[in-house]
């Protein structure tokens, strides 16, 4: 029988590592951690209720300690199997049904969460664009406001949300959780977030999953409810937590431990570089009067037509932006790359909008990098 499976996965890894990926949802995951993916874990629970649990238990109680350590928190829960998962426990955590929850309005930038699938309706943080407009914030008792941003370029106001928005403010880090661990964007539970929620395979550049940090014990508890395995009172959202998927995002923890600010701070200085050479050269980005940027990703300022339009000459020429222009470095950081490369990548993109064909270039500097990063 052909292995068409395997053979299709063979050309997906051979087409990814000689393209060069900007989407800012995305990132490469180091050899060790591919490794600890596809071990034996991939099979196993890794509980006290199963005979063989030994080392799969030990994993998980380094891996918390791992993660409160690299963010300095007293409490971290890894179980959740996707980002999506810790929205889902927030909104059964801290609100019930037909309360209302303020958002950033997915028009602007915010994540498009089904909140009316839950029973729960949504109250539209006031915004310019994709900035919150503090000037038009107004006191409102309200039982959980989500700071859940897709397209995120500067820090959000959290303070100014606690001041003005009674109950519980969670922040959903996902695409800025790795500049959290490195330090370099903002801390939003001393900003006065009562927790922290994010997907672990974006700027943390781990394998799919999630997570919840949070200083409070109460807190905690409500997550813990509905993300930990509870015999008691019933299975909440998630049974088996994955332990591979635990074991390789421990293995991304000890990384940032020891390598997390530099890593942290060469996304910022790339993703500025980037947009900086793009638009002195004729490719509009936007916020260039803010400096572009302060996260790993920045925005293409142009008629989203135009926008669909370059992003699949782009895809044809083996660099990869997202439909709506949005533009990340963290991958491209991650195997290595620095300014230089950045304008290098810069100058490619110029010449696929001038009609160009760039492809077997593109396709040589990303090869340069991903076998560096993989051997």
């Amino acid at each position: 029988m052909e292995e068409k499976i395997k053979d299709l996965v063979e050309k997906h890894d051979e087409y990814r590592r000689s393209s060069i990926n900007l989407i800012p949802s995305e990132n490469a995951m180091a050899k060790d951690a591919l490794k600890a993916l596809s071990s034996d874990l991939a099979t196993r629970y890794g509980t006290e209720w199963y005979g063989g649990g030994e080392y799969a238990m030990k994993i998980y109680e380094e891996a918390n300690k791992l993660a409160r350590k690299l963010f300095n928190v007293r409490y971290a829960i890894l179980n959740a199997i996707s980002g999506n998962i810790c929205d889902v426990a927030t909104i059964f955590a801290f609100t019930k049904p037909y309360d209302e929850i303020a958002t950033i309005p997915k028009e602007n930038g915010g994540y498009p969460f089904g909140y009316e699938k839950f029973h729960r309706k949504k109250y539209s943080i006031p915004m310019k664009e994709y900035e919150i407009d503090v000037s038009k914030l107004e006191m409102k008792k309200i039982p959980l406001t989500l700071l859940a941003q897709s397209t995120i370029f500067f820090p959000l106001p959290v303070e100014k949300m606690r001041e003005n928005f009674d109950g519980v403010v969670v922040y959903d880090a996902s695409h800025v959780i790795g500049l959290i661990a490195g330090n370099v964007f903002q801390d939003p539970l001393k900003e006065g977030s009562h927790a922290i929620i994010a997907s672990t395979h974006k700027t943390l550049a781990g394998p799919q999953g999630g997570i919840v940090l949070t200083n409070d014990e109460t807190i905690y508890e409500k997550f813990a409810s509905y993300l930990l395995f509870d015999f008691d009172s019933g299975i909440g959202l998630v049974d088996n937590m994955h332990m591979n998927r635990v074991a390789a995002l421990a293995i991304v923890f000890e990384e940032l431990i020891r390598n997390g600010r530099r890593y942290a701070s060469q996304i910022v200085k790339n993703a500025k570089a980037l947009a900086a050479h793009l638009h002195e050269n004729g490719i509009a980005i936007k916020y260039a009067n803010k400096g572009f940027t302060q996260s790993h990703q920045i925005m293409l300022d142009m008629d989203k037509n135009k926008v669909y339009k370059f992003f699949k000459k782009l895809e044809e020429n083996k660099i990869f932006i997202d439909c709506i222009g949005r533009i990340g470095v963290a991958e491209a950081t991650h195997i290595g790359m620095k300014e230089k490369e950045m304008e290098e990548i810069a100058e490619l993109m110029l010449s696929v909008y001038k009609g160009k064909d760039v492809r077997k270039k593109a396709m040589e500097l990303a090869m340069e990098f991903y076998e560096k990063f993989y051997s």
